[in-house]
């Protein structure tokens, strides 16, 4: 996260600015007790071996687990 520069003075456009960029942050972030949705990413897990897998799922919802 890039906030803008603090001026001495107060300025309405930078808060405003700074305002936009941490709430836009905190809408990227995960929540507690709320739906995961990855989109187009991809759901990668690490073995305790330290092999990564990723899981995906098919049209017809079978999920299928791949080594990354």
């Amino acid at each position: 996260m890039k906030l803008p520069i603090q001026s001495p003075e107060y300025s309405t456009s930078t808060e405003n600015e700074r305002n936009r960029v941490i709430e836009a942050a905190d809408y990227a972030n995960l929540k507690r007790n709320q739906d995961v949705e990855i989109g187009d990413g991809r759901f990668i897990l690490t073995a305790a071996n330290g092999v990564r897998y990723y899981i995906a799922v098919s049209n017809a919802g079978a999920l299928t687990v791949t080594a990354a």
